[in-house]
């Protein structure tokens, strides 16, 4: 396999050149730029950390979460240095200028280039990424700890126990990934007492037709399957064991139509219900997890046929 060394153009300064070539796949450059320059985050002179590093800084420290940002970014520049014309040493931003250009760059451009480059990767070929023609997506939460400073006590929270609170303060995350490949499409983070569910209907701006959407009881919603629909998506989850559908009638497969119904009264009694397909199982595999119990799962694919 041919390779060629990366050329220099004449007339550019260091930090214009630094790139990350390895991920430029999935990150292009032009993307990144284009966020610069759209955001309005660029600088008037040429800085020793513009904004289009720091962007890429960013991304490239949650690679090497073990090391010093200053090591972090030596180690950005580092591939550069031997193709850099000339025998000039370029001395990299301190501590100090590293932090000023990230809160010059700001949240904004990180969460814009997130939602551009973060898309479903998978094609036909890849395996297990469709069903039934249906690109196959996944909803899931889990709490994850953050550093433990004032600020993150204030805004996240702590976890508290039969011994105290926790040793750290955590978040709630919510994901959407895409099972085939498993690529986080979107994610949102909040509070740690924050119910995962508000995560999840914030996850469904993200769904799109064509799409069919899994989800694990602890998200199951009237909302969550309403508005899954409203996106021409499909959906299929786990019904909790309180959640009790209107049977509708009987199906050959063994299956069931059944209104679902939102928890709040009023809107019930206003007439909000969703036509949907429950399929009750049991496994009976004992060496399998759940064996012996009852399982229901719901889903928008009413036809047992297709």
């Amino acid at each position: 396999m041919g390779f060629s060394l990366r050329t220099i153009a004449s007339g550019i300064k260091f930090p214009e050149a630094v790139r990350l070539n390895a991920l430029e796949q999935v990150v292009p450059q032009a993307t990144v730029e284009a966020v610069v320059a759209e955001l309005g985050v660029g600088e008037q002179r040429t800085r020793k950390l513009p904004a289009g590093v720091t962007l890429l800084l960013c991304i490239t420290m949650g690679l090497f979460t073990n090391m010093a940002l200053e090591q972090v970014l030596k180690k950005m520049v580092k591939g550069l240095r031997y193709i850099w014309p000339g025998d000039e040493a370029y001395e990299t931003a301190n501590k100090s200028a590293i932090c000023q250009a990230r809160y010059r760059l700001g949240a904004q451009a990180v969460v814009e280039l997130f939602h551009r480059v973060c898309k479903p990767m998978a094609t036909e070929q890849t395996p297990g990424a469709f069903l039934f023609g249906l690109r196959l997506m996944a909803i899931d939460g889990d709490i994850e700890d953050v550093p433990d400073t004032s600020a993150n006590v204030a805004f996240f929270g702590r976890h508290h126990g039969g011994r105290g609170a926790g040793a750290f303060p955590q978040l709630q995350a919510v994901y959407l990934c895409e099972s085939g490949t498993h690529a986080i499409c979107d994610a949102g983070f909040w509070p740690c007492h924050t119910s995962e569910r508000v995560g999840g209907l914030r996850m469904l701006r993200s769904v799109g037709p064509g799409m069919l959407v899994t989800w694990d009881c602890g998200f199951h919603s009237f909302d969550m399957a309403y508005h899954t629909r409203r996106r021409e998506a499909h959906f299929l989850g786990r019904l909790p064991a309180h959640v009790k559908p209107k049977f509708v009638m009987a199906l050959p497969d063994g299956s069931y139509l059944a209104y679902i119904y939102p928890s709040d009264y009023q809107r019930k009694k206003r007439g909000e219900h969703l036509l949907a397909r429950v399929i009750e199982y049991t496994i009976d595999d004992p060496d399998r997890p759940g064996h012996g119990e009852h399982h229901r799962l719901v889903t928008s694919l009413l036809n047992p046929d297709l």
